[in-house]
């Protein structure tokens, strides 16, 4: 197994510790048990108040559950699953998960069908826990119609009213009035393990311990400064690492209140941020977008003190168009699943800093930028590649994987960066065939081999294309059959048929005489991702 920890050096540095977040959730719950811990507002998944947790109270559920957990067979190393959305109960499973030792496997909630299976497969999943149906989807359903052919699957919990056969409501743990198990985890064991698209489709389990998440959490609550006075929210899913982060963890290492949402609408969270005193945000530069634009049109009082994005490029005008709607400087995060927040803008930068740069590494972590020889890179452009305390621990089940993708205990990030002149980088592209859309992580080779067997396509390639808010679009590159060209509903349906990822499809089709490739008969994808920018920046100038 590749180790890039020195894990004596953590601690003595005080970036790991012996401690978890559940030492965390006891000590706030002794010290300050009325102080609102978690919110819950609802308006896509149910109709009913904002549910709030104090301290106390989520301790108490959190022990409810673990040994709900208990009494159905789960035990430490356990893995559980988890498909829901930002909602209360994900705090409370995640800590019951914690306190029962089981390991938390969190996953997007529009996760297609076949990746569902994967996942819960690979990672040997004893219990999955979903919520019955949202935006149209069967979600519980969709887990009961394959737990006949996953043998470690012993137990599907829902939470909502509808329940397949054989399934358990996720009020019936929160029910349970038995001891909560006595196993104390510590620090070094594996808490997480988040599946995160891979580049060759099959999505990747990325192992993270109380204290590798610990040292993320602290990533985000050190720099700015959070405390038990703030209020943090993000409406990125808890399906990600973002969720996780920003409206999980970085609170209950901080002792503050998270503000959790079942969806994004932004007055919703305009309104909540007025009514709860939201002090502290995490959001893509998407939505922040139709943020700034919801305030500008019918503003609302705020206390916000800190607006972090990242995630996908920022767009140039944003961060003033931010700062004149919101009266603070925007600043900018870059991290991965493997690593959470490895860099972010300061206090300090100009103010329009955010769409310049990606930010300086925190104290624990190092990164440095080489050239494809490994040789390191003072001026760049350069592959950037990252070390210290936020490293994961590996891949579940691939390990030659991880360890392909380590050099000289330096983690390969799969991305291109430039230094941006103040001790930070700026992320300008990518090494690794993937197409980051609005933070959908989309696998161009997995795509292509879905893509090949839809009728008229006799070669295609899937390539990333600039897109302001998104960052990246999906296109299908086409060389025709002699019964000529697919359709884009054609490329669209057969993803959709292959049950992949919503999001996964083709946002455009182009149809080529011929792919441009190498010698050896290899696309030269970089030929067609240069032609792309080349006419999304000449569009933009018009």
């Amino acid at each position: 197994m590749t180790d890039l920890h020195d894990a004596h050096d953590h601690r003595r540095r005080g970036w790991w510790r012996d401690g978890t977040f559940l030492d965390d959730l006891d000590r706030w719950a002794g010290a300050a048990p009325d102080r609102p811990a978690v919110v819950g507002h609802v308006w896509e998944t149910g109709e009913a108040p904002d549910t709030v947790l104090t301290y106390a109270g989520l301790a108490a559920r959190a022990d409810r559950v673990a040994a709900g957990l208990a009494e159905l067979g789960v035990r430490p190393g356990d893995r559980v699953a988890m498909q829901l959305v930002n909602q209360w109960q994900a705090t409370v499973l995640a800590l019951g998960c914690g306190r029962a030792g089981a390991v938390v496997v969190p996953y997007f909630i529009a996760t297609g069908a076949a990746d569902t299976e994967w996942i819960l497969r690979e990672s040997g999943a004893r219990a999955a826990v979903s919520l019955d149906t949202v935006r149209g989807l069967d979600v519980a359903g969709t887990i009961a119609g394959m737990r006949d052919r996953l043998p470690a699957l012993r137990h599907q919990i829902v939470v909502g009213e509808k329940l397949p056969e054989g399934a358990v409501g996720f009020d019936a743990l929160l029910a349970s009035d038995g001891p909560a198990p006595a196993h104390r985890p510590s620090g070094d064991d594996v808490f997480q393990i988040m599946y995160t698209s891979g580049t060759t489709g099959k999505p990747k389990g990325v192992r993270h311990s109380f204290n590798t998440l610990y040292a993320m959490a602290r990533s985000y609550t050190v720099p700015l400064g959070l405390g038990e006075d703030d209020v943090l929210s993000t409406p990125c899913i808890v399906g990600g690492q973002g969720g996780w982060l920003y409206g999980m963890l970085a609170p209950l290492v901080a002792g503050a209140t998270a503000v959790w949402a079942d969806a994004f609408r932004p007055g919703d969270f305009l309104d909540l941020a007025e009514r709860y005193g939201i002090t502290a945000a995490y959001f893509t530069p998407l939505i922040l977008d139709a943020l700034v634009g919801e305030q500008r049109a019918h503003p609302r009082r705020h206390v916000l003190r800190h607006m972090v994005t990242g995630s996908t490029p920022i767009p140039p005008a944003l961060p003033a168009r931010f700062r004149e709607t919101f009266g603070l400087p925007l600043r900018s995060l870059w991290g991965m699943t493997e690593n959470g927040g490895v860099t972010i803008s300061g206090a300090d930068d100009p103010p329009d800093w955010a769409a310049r740069s990606d930010g300086r590494p925190v104290e624990w972590m190092s990164l440095r930028l080489v050239d494809e020889g490994g040789a390191v890179v003072e001026d760049g452009p350069g592959r950037l590649e990252v070390r210290g305390a936020n490293m994961c621990l590996g891949y579940e089940g691939a390990e030659e994987l991880f360890a392909a993708s380590v050099r000289d205990g330096w983690f390969d990030t799969g991305d291109l960066a430039r230094p941006d002149g103040r001790g930070g980088i700026k992320v300008i592209g990518r090494t690794k065939d993937m197409i980051n859309k609005g933070g959908v992580h989309v696998p161009a080779v997995a795509v292509e081999g879905v893509l090949r067997e839809v009728p008229g396509v006799a070669e295609v390639a899937v390539v990333g294309e600039p897109e302001p808010l998104l960052g990246e679009t999906v296109v299908a590159v086409v060389v025709a059959s002699a019964d000529g060209p697919p359709t884009l509903e054609d490329l669209r349906r057969r993803v959709r048929e292959a049950e992949m990822t919503p999001g996964y499809e083709p946002d455009r089709l182009e149809v080529v005489a011929e792919l441009p490739k190498t010698p050896t008969g290899k696309v030269r994808k970089r030929v067609l991702e240069e032609e792309f920018a080349r006419r999304a920046s000449a569009s933009a100038s018009q």
